[in-house]
């Protein structure tokens, strides 16, 4: 059997707790720079503007909007290495693409504190994701580079049988131009001295 006198007693203990546990479980939770990372990128991905714009600072808003945001090739996300010096943060970002010949690059996503959450700096963000965007450019490059190399390779061997035909060639002419040298410049023999041997 249940003694009532000592519900009574807990109860009132039991009823505190469960109000404390209640408020504090209203409060929404400070995210750390890594969950802001993963919501805000989620967010482009989907193409949620709304979203992301809430965890972009306040100067970065206008940016935000006015950028092109076509990530329709992206994935997922992977997140690495989180770095927090006082009120900034940086988060390795690497944006995983179905086109599977592209390379993973890491950039680091610049969070600040802005009234005490943390919210991406996307100025700075954009400015580390410059190699990204050079991604595709050095790649055609490295692809024109075999390119070129590959039909140098093919045509190394007709060019060693010129440059070897031209040096048959080059030596022929040589010795005929000392043949008809020595026909026009006579040739001295030294007399002999009538003292010598």
């Amino acid at each position: 059997m249940i003694d009532r006198n000592t519900l009574r007693v807990k109860s009132p203990v039991f009823a505190g707790l469960l109000f404390i546990l209640f408020a504090l479980s209203g409060c929404e939770s400070a995210q750390t720079p890594d969950q802001v990372t993963r919501s805000f990128w989620t967010a482009l991905i989907d193409n949620d503007l709304t979203t992301a714009e809430i965890y972009v600072t306040g100067d970065s808003r206008a940016l935000l909007a006015s950028s092109p945001h076509d990530f329709s090739n992206i994935t997922s996300i992977d997140t690495g290495k989180v770095i927090i010096d006082g009120n900034i943060s940086s988060v390795e970002t690497i944006l995983n693409s179905e086109d599977t010949s592209l390379r993973p690059r890491p950039f680091e996503t610049a969070l600040v504190i802005e009234n005490e959450i943390w919210r991406i700096d996307y100025r700075r963000t954009l400015q580390n994701m410059t190699g990204t965007v050079f991604d595709g450019f050095f790649k055609s490059l490295q692809n024109l580079g075999e390119k070129f190399q590959n039909q140098f390779e093919k045509q190394l061997p007709l060019l060693e049988k010129e440059l070897e035909s031209f040096g048959e060639q080059l030596e022929k002419q040589l010795e005929e131009f000392g043949r008809q040298l020595e026909k026009k410049l006579p040739s001295k023999q030294p007399k002999p001295q009538p003292d010598t041997i």
